[in-house]
């Protein structure tokens, strides 16, 4: 399919991944006890404008990134902290699951973003955005986006993060910082659920 045919889709599709996840099953997670293990958690407002004319509805929700040494987890949640989706992500795999069609994606998280936003990142490069505020210059240059960033007071971290790309604005809010003792174990079904086509889950 010809990007520029489906850009004007993905510029909203975060906006439909939240209305397609409306009702699903609730997603619930555990801290399982180990005193060697580390998990990480951070809450990421977002805020999504679309700059034409007229100008779109704005989009706003939650992700709840959750993180250890081997996989990290997403939720994403209504401005009311109702759960919607669910994305796990090992390595640069990302696996979206869609349970109110019954449906799931597995892909390269590239892939997935680029749907979503239109943006050319790799996972690590994302994370490392949103955790250390470090702009990947190389992605920036040859992708034509702009990303500026506002710290938090007295630290290096960002709190603030702006990207301005063609027609979409993405703004990002990192706050509630926690690190904890223990495996997270999220719960997650794949049975009867058919593996589907991202433009699918997205449309």
């Amino acid at each position: 399919m010809v990007k520029k045919k489906f850009f004007l889709k993905s510029l909203l599709a975060i906006g439909s991944l939240l209305l397609l996840f409306s009702f699903c099953s609730r997603l619930k997670y555990d801290i399982l006890p180990d005193a060697d293990a580390v998990y990480h958690s951070v809450v990421i407002k977002v805020n999504v404008k679309i700059n034409t004319n007229p100008p779109r509805k704005r989009q706003n929700f939650k992700i709840v990134l959750k993180y250890d040494d081997s996989r990290d987890k997403m939720l994403f949640l209504s401005p009311l902290n109702q759960v919607y989706g669910q994305l796990f992500i090992k390595n640069e795999t990302a696996l979206l699951i869609n349970t109110k069609r019954k449906k799931y994606w597995k892909g390269d998280f590239n892939r997935l973003i680029d749907e979503i936003w239109a943006l050319d990142f790799t996972y690590a490069q994302f994370k490392e955005l949103i955790l250390t505020g470090r702009i990947p210059q190389n992605k920036v240059k040859e992708s034509g986006f702009r990303v500026s960033l506002e710290k938090e007071k007295g630290s290096e971290r960002p709190e603030r993060i702006k990207i301005d790309h063609r027609d979409i604005t993405i703004k990002l809010r990192i706050s509630n910082r926690r690190t904890g003792k223990g495996i997270i174990r999220f719960s997650h079904r794949l049975k009867k659920v058919k593996k589907s086509t991202i433009e699918e889950i997205l449309e």
